[in-house]
């Protein structure tokens, strides 16, 4: 399937302009500098003029957006959506020299800042290219990449359609890479959930908490818990994960149901 075309990212180029800095896309690749503040990514469309619906992709981390970005953005292309995916404080570079550094300091992960910034970004972003229905975004993150995910669903309880975790969850309190309890009860987006029993990386009890605070505010959710999987349940249960995701996707509106 050819992922996009030259006439799209003519467009695109176009109307990004009307944001306060320079949008660039060559091939699946984009750049994005306003000042001192860049990022990149990637991104990839569905033949045709659309309107399409659109997900933002979030890694984890050690992840990246050529990575895992890519490799959810070649699945979720094919049900019709615009996929967009950047690279967080927390990708395989930064990881990579915590490690070296012997650094254990996560302040700038997750739902930080500065990734909450790219995360709005890439959805202004999305909302500028033609191709792209504005009132139909979704989102979906992995781990850390949840973080963001629900850290982005809290603080702007209106710009989303619908999200899906898979890993995630809250924190207990502020000053963790992922949003606490707290900051996710201003959360209106109805949220899917996948969690594999056995992770130790991020427990299930945190999925649980979000799950609990939903409930209380009566927004929609669901909660899977696999017994027997631990943390890259996105990928040892890859097909039901996806399947998952497309069908909570259609049931509150951003895709179309079959």
């Amino acid at each position: 399937m050819k992922m996009l075309l030259l006439a799209f990212a003519l467009c695109v180029s176009a109307r990004a302009a009307d944001l306060p800095g320079k949008f660039s896309l060559k091939r699946d690749h984009w750049t994005y500098v306003d000042g001192d503040f860049e990022m990149s990514g990637v991104l990839l469309k569905p033949q045709g003029k659309g309107p399409f619906p659109a997900v933002l992709i979030s890694h984890g981390l050690g992840g990246a957006a050529q990575s895992f970005g890519m490799m959810k953005a070649r699945e979720m292309v094919q049900w019709g959506c615009v996929c967009i995916a950047p690279d967080y404080t927390h990708n395989a570079r930064a990881a990579g020299e915590q490690r070296a550094k012997g650094s254990r300091d996560m302040g700038n992960f997750g739902a930080s800042a500065e990734n909450l910034r790219r995360a709005k970004t890439c959805i202004e972003l999305l909302k500028q290219m033609p191709e792209v229905d504005g009132t139909r975004i979704a989102a979906y993150g992995h781990s850390m990449g949840g973080f963001v995910t629900i850290g982005l669903a809290a603080a702007e309880p209106g710009l989303l359609k619908a999200c899906a975790i898979t890993g995630s969850g809250v924190a207990p309190q502020d000053g963790f890479p992922a949003p606490s309890e707290a900051a996710a009860a201003k959360i209106r987006t109805p949220f899917i959930m996948m969690h594999g029993a056995d992770d130790t990386t991020v427990r299930p009890s945190q999925s649980e908490a979000l799950k609990r605070i939903l409930d209380k505010n009566k927004v929609p959710n669901d909660r899977l818990v696999a017994d027997g999987q631990n943390h890259p349940i996105d990928q040892t249960m890859r097909t039901d994960v996806f399947r998952l995701i497309r069908e909570w996707f259609e049931k509150n509106g951003v895709l179309q149901s079959k």
